[in-house]
C-alpha cells in the first residue's frame, strides 16, 4: 500500500515538475533549408498553421506509445505492436515537418504540456491498474484524439494537397484504432 502511494505521488510531481515537453528538432539541412527559403504564400502560411497544431500531438503521440510499450508486464506480444505504431508516429511527425519546411515554414519541435500530462497519468495508472489494458487505452485514447484533431484541420482551411495528407494519415490513424479496441477486448 505504501508503494502505491510513493508511486501515485512520485507519478503526480512528474507531471506537475515536468514542464518539458518532448520534442524533436530540426536538423542542420533542415534549419538551413528554414532560414534560405523564399516567403510562403498566404496558402502556404495556413497550411503551415494547419500543420503545426498537429505536429506537438504526433511528438506526444510518439513518446507516449514507446513509453506505452515499456508498461505490459502480462502480455509480451503487445511491446513490439506499442513500438511499431511509436515509430509510425515519429514517421507522421517527419512527414509533417518536412511538408512545412517544404512550403518554407519552421515546424514546431516541441510537444505540448497536455502530453506530458498524460504521459505521466499514464505511469500512475499503472501503479494501480492491469499493465497491458492501461497501455492498449492509452495508447487508444492518444490515436482517437489524433483522429479527432486531423479531423478538426480538415473542417478548416487548408489547401487541397495538404487536405490529400491529412486525410491519408487520418484514415491510418482510424484502422489502427479498430487494431487497438479489437486488442483491447481481448486484454
Amino acid at each position: 500500500m505504501l508503494y502505491r502511494q510513493i508511486a501515485a505521488a512520485s507519478a503526480f510531481a512528474l507531471a506537475a515538475g515536468l514542464g518539458a515537453c518532448a520534442n524533436a528538432g530540426m536538423n542542420q539541412s533542415e534549419q538551413f533549408a528554414v532560414q534560405t527559403a523564399p516567403e510562403p504564400s498566404a496558402e502556404q502560411k495556413t497550411d503551415i498553421a494547419a500543420l503545426n497544431e498537429l505536429i506537438p500531438v504526433y511528438i506526444d503521440a510518439a513518446a507516449l506509445y514507446k513509453q506505452a510499450a515499456d508498461i505490459p508486464d502480462s502480455d509480451p506480444e503487445l511491446k513490439p505492436i506499442l513500438l511499431e505504431l511509436a515509430k509510425e508516429r515519429q514517421a507522421d511527425r517527419e512527414e509533417l515537418q518536412d511538408m512545412v519546411v517544404a512550403m518554407g515554414g519552421k515546424p514546431a519541435e516541441f510537444g505540448q504540456a497536455l502530453g506530458t500530462g498524460h504521459r505521466a497519468f499514464t505511469e500512475l495508472r499503472t501503479v494501480v491498474d492491469n499493465d497491458s489494458e492501461v497501455a492498449i487505452e492509452e495508447v487508444l485514447r492518444g490515436e482517437r484524439y489524433i483522429e479527432e484533431r486531423i479531423s478538426a484541420v480538415i473542417a478548416g482551411d487548408v489547401s487541397d494537397g495538404t487536405e490529400d495528407m491529412l486525410i491519408k494519415i487520418r484514415d491510418e490513424a482510424r484502422t489502427k484504432i479498430t487494431m487497438l479496441e479489437k486488442i483491447d477486448d481481448a486484454v
